[in-house]
């Protein structure tokens, strides 16, 4: 029996988690400290904790949102007997943000010239363990509470088999010769279709952003799951479980990538065309999506599943710039 509340975990689920990271942020920084010598700091308490966090499954991809600001207090003392404290502030924690570009803006109470090395300390000695310890969130946000948005397929039970649609028989005349002569082979289904197009800013180059739609590990990374796929023109791919697959046409490194794709629930054996150029700019890569051959009242979905499960997974995993 299949669970009815959310079958194949097919339905959005979301569950606000901001208590839980407010004492996360507490718990993972609080009390960290760094020395240079006799000089010394350390994180005294989580002052300010302002945001949303959210975690979602939606078709069985767990997907988490979250922008915060955080603010700590810190005190410390010199080699020189100078004691100071003040505060760091972070001003944005964000799904879509690396670690690496995280801003940390440090003041000092009452500063004078005596205070200005715990600048330095904190920037130098304690900065880089901050980074570390806030890169875990996510993957610590989705282990503490993925239970509760999705649920594992051995607790599903056997969902139902597929409806197959079943043309509804006509009668028939006495066959033509044409007729007589194609005796026994299928009519492929006759599928509108229409034409999906996007352009998409990656603050990245087009080098880094096409090794990310085709190298399988990275690919493993942001569908968050098994995927086959690889550079090989003539190669088939399969990703989300099956529920994406398509095969390989043309590829121009760092500039082009062309592959038919087509979703799990689309018509039997139609697949759309996708073209994909990359256009590097100075800061950033500019890609071009055309997407021919989408059947008709497909495009929103189609062009969700793009927003969604890639583009958006792409930027929260890589770092490649805000989604939107």
């Amino acid at each position: 029996m299949s669970n009815w509340k959310n079958v194949n975990n097919w339905h959005w689920v979301s569950k606000s988690c901001s208590k839980w990271s407010k004492e996360y942020f507490h718990r993972a920084v609080v009390g960290m400290n760094a020395e240079r010598g006799e000089n010394r700091v350390q994180i005294d308490g989580l002052h300010e904790f302002a945001g949303d966090v959210d975690l979602n499954q939606r078709k069985g991809k767990i997907i988490t949102i979250f922008d915060v600001q955080l603010t700590y207090i810190w005190q410390g003392v010199l080699e020189d007997g100078t004691t100071a404290n003040g505060k760091i502030s972070i001003p944005e924690i964000a799904h879509d943000t690396d670690a690496d570009d995280y801003v940390f803006d440090i003041s000092i109470d009452e500063e004078t010239n005596a205070k200005l090395p715990f600048r330095e300390l904190i920037r130098k000695e304690l900065v880089p363990e901050f980074r570390k310890r806030l890169s875990f969130f996510s993957s610590q946000l989705i282990k503490e509470h993925s239970s509760d948005v999705y649920i594992e397929p051995s607790q599903l039970g056997q969902a139902a088999p597929p409806r197959v649609a079943t043309p509804t028989a006509k009668p028939q005349s006495a066959p033509s010769q044409t007729n007589a002569s194609t005796t026994g082979t299928r009519t492929a289904a006759i599928v509108n279709t229409t034409t999906v197009t996007d352009t998409l800013e990656f603050l990245t180059s087009a080098q880094e952003l096409y090794e990310t739609l085709l190298d399988p590990q990275r690919v493993t990374a942001w569908t968050r799951g098994p995927a086959k796929i690889s550079r090989e023109i003539g190669s088939k791919f399969e990703l989300f479980h099956g529920n994406v697959t398509g095969e390989i046409l043309e590829l121009v490194p760092n500039q082009k990538i062309v592959h038919t794709w087509r979703l799990k629930s689309w018509p039997e054996d139609h697949f759309s065309v996708v073209t994909m150029t990359f256009d590097q700019k100075s800061s950033c890569v500019i890609l071009n999506v055309n997407q021919t051959g989408v059947p008709i009242g497909q495009e929103e979905l189609t062009k969700t599943n793009w927003d969604g499960y890639y583009w958006r997974s792409i930027k929260q995993t890589f770092g490649f710039g805000a989604t939107f």
